[in-house]
């Protein structure tokens, strides 16, 4: 078969800001007229934190403050990375029964949950196959049939059992050649956790953006919304709509953001556990409101992996969770409650 084109994107959920005035905030904490921010290539993508006011710091402080949050994603990659040897969920699967820490533990909880959820449609145990799929190959490939056909043989959440412990931590038991993928919502889990220690260290008006994954700290600092824009897939000079967001996540889960072509067919990273090949429902873009980035980070790849109708009906079941399903029709659908958060054009 013949490569025709290789195209890799990496996110389409972007932040757009306005001018900022220097506006008092709270007790020493000052707005500023332009934001502190850090960057970094972490996760595998570029990521930001933004921060609208001094939180009583001073500039260099809140950078520091700001750098020791962004180096939390090089903490919880070391647990929670499948491609890092050294990595805790590494260890884990190449075992078939490992103590692991409470963040580890927590985190396959709740992806076992959405895996129950979906009745297996999102499945963290695709990590046998995941694997197979090199999207950031010079040339991607699209893996033997016989290769995909004995990974799936290990594909079964309901395999993995996982105790809580006094101390805290969690025991996870599972066979030994299952592998579990947290890649689909380790991003959403750490934007909480960076959330949470801003807070610790009085910043309240604040934007993280892992690779797309956007996540906002209170308002910005004059109490008006964020305006996070939402790109169209496989075109980035055009938006689909811009939404007007105070304390709350944004995620988008897509067939754009890792890909290739082959013989003039699309092949994306998000993979039927019960095939081993992309998912081919004519969704291209899902995006997620919610309270938690983890929440939001989850349910944009279930629904995705659910399809249009399925997907919905799960949002408008889930209490104070907005989404907007693209199809590559061109078609956008909006879960009951989300226009209170668009932006008008």
């Amino acid at each position: 078969m013949t490569k025709k084109l290789k195209l890799i994107t990496v996110l389409f959920c972007v932040t757009l800001y306005l001018p900022l005035t220097v506006l008092f905030v709270g007790c020493g904490s000052f707005s500023l007229k332009e934001p502190v921010e850090v960057t970094g290539f972490k996760l595998n993508t570029y990521v930001s934190i933004k921060s609208y006011t001094t939180g009583e710091h001073s500039t260099a402080k809140l950078k520091e403050i700001l750098n020791n949050a962004l180096s939390l994603c090089d903490t919880y990659e070391a647990m929670l990375s499948r491609t890092i040897i050294t990595s805790t969920l590494s260890k884990l699967n190449n075992s078939s029964s490992m103590e692991v820490p409470y963040e580890v533990g927590q985190l396959i909880e709740t992806g076992l949950n959405y895996s129950n959820i979906s009745k297996g449609a999102f499945d963290i145990t695709i990590g046998s196959v995941s694997p197979l799929w090199d999207f950031t190959a010079e040339t991607p490939q699209i893996p033997s049939y016989e290769s995909i056909n004995n990974a799936l043989s290990f594909v079964d959440y309901s395999t993995i059992k996982i105790t809580a412990l006094d101390n805290g931590n969690y025991i996870i038991s599972k066979p030994e050649e299952t592998k579990i993928d947290l890649g689909a919502i380790a991003k959403g889990f750490i934007a909480d956790k960076i959330k949470v220690f801003l807070l610790d260290n009085n910043i309240h008006h604040a934007i993280i953006n892992l690779g797309g994954n956007v996540l906002c700290v209170g308002s910005r600092d004059d109490n008006t919304s964020f305006h996070v824009g939402i790109r169209k897939p496989f075109d980035e000079s055009e938006l689909l709509f811009t939404l007007n967001i105070n304390d709350l996540s944004v995620v988008s889960s897509g067939n754009y953001e890792r890909y290739f072509y082959e013989n003039g067919e699309l092949y994306h990273h998000i993979l039927n556990p019960k095939t081993g090949y992309p998912y081919q429902n004519e969704l291209t873009n899902v995006t997620v409101i919610s309270k938690d980035s983890l929440q939001g980070d989850c349910l944009s790849t279930t629904c995705f992996a659910l399809g249009l109708e399925e997907g919905l009906k799960l949002i408008e079941n889930t209490p104070n969770v907005e989404a907007i399903f693209y199809t590559s029709d061109g078609t956008l659908t909006y879960s009951s409650g989300c226009f209170q958060y668009l932006k008008e054009q």
